[in-house]
């Protein structure tokens, strides 16, 4: 393996984002208008989606998605206008070829049926307008791809814990966003769900906190970075081990006898009241196997 590479570097590696926003059934109005701004920002605030940890698409129950769709709208035109094209505020495709990619994602027949806000493009000027999307086919390449546009589905639930059984069905995301007030299903989603990072009530602010490692898992990526955990990635945590002369095992040299077995295994486990049965000869030899390296 040497003969392979002349210097071995430690890496890390932040392969992009699937990220989903799971709604609850927030009870307070204002819970649920901070939960949509937040979720605005997240997706189309930040280069137009055009981010590693920009929302993807988002969960909430089927009895709660006009609610949350009918403030969704009423957002987008705060931030961003009537017109959105006019806006300084929302940032254009970064070139023609993601552009192509996105509108083909859009005009697909059988999500075009799902879009419920939006969906006007401007080949010339690189604009694509904030686009919402309710139940896209699951199948179809806009939920399978990486969107990093302003196309934002929405995916309806019977009940929010469902999401948790969702998410797990989907690439391992780079972040998940999770807003709720419920510590049960918090707890799940810390348990039960796999992500590069998880934050409640809120979106994209980890990657601002340098004190919080950044960084995928499985499909997502690998390592972690920022701040210190820059340094700890690409740093050797050596292992240094200071021994003293005065006490000594003896069973942990040869020759080998079922009693050293046994005194070595006690000892490895830091089974001190083992170590004392083996001793007097009161402990019946393990069931293992043990044999010395």
């Amino acid at each position: 393996m040497s003969a392979a590479a002349k210097h071995l570097t430690p890496v890390t590696l932040e392969l992009g984002g699937k990220c989903p926003a799971v709604v609850d059934s927030l009870s307070s109005s204002w819970d649920l208008e901070v939960a949509v701004k937040r979720i605005m920002v997240g997706k189309y605030g930040t280069c137009a989606g055009q981010a590693c940890i920009a929302v993807y698409y988002v969960l909430v129950e089927n009895r709660y998605c006009l609610k949350l769709v009918e403030l969704m709208k009423v957002w987008i035109k705060k931030m961003f206008g009537e017109v959105p094209q006019h806006s300084n505020s929302i940032a254009r495709i970064v070139n023609e070829k993601h552009f192509f990619r996105l509108k083909n994602l859009l005009t697909d027949q059988k999500v075009l049926k799902s879009v419920v806000y939006g969906g006007s493009v401007d080949e010339e000027n690189l604009f694509i307008e904030p686009t919402i999307l309710v139940n896209p086919p699951l199948d179809a390449a806009i939920m399978s791809d990486e969107i990093f546009g302003p196309l934002l589905p929405i995916i309806t639930l019977d009940k929010i814990e469902d999401s948790v059984n969702f998410i797990n069905s989907m690439p391992k995301p780079l972040a998940l966003y999770v807003f709720t007030k419920n510590k049960t299903l918090q707890n799940r989603m810390i348990s039960e769900t796999s992500s590069g990072s998880l934050m409640f009530n809120d979106s994209m602010l980890q990657y601002a906190a340098d004190t919080l490692p950044f960084g995928g898992v499985g499909e997502s990526g690998f390592g972690m970075y920022h701040g210190k955990f820059s340094f700890d990635t690409f740093s050797h945590h050596k292992g240094i081990v200071r021994r003293s002369y005065l006490t000594d095992f003896w069973y942990r040299y040869p020759p080998w006898t079922l009693n050293k077995f046994q005194l070595l295994e006690v000892s490895y486990n830091y089974d001190y009241l083992g170590l004392l049965l083996v001793l007097l000869g009161l402990k019946r030899p393990s069931k293992h196997k043990i044999m010395p390296c």
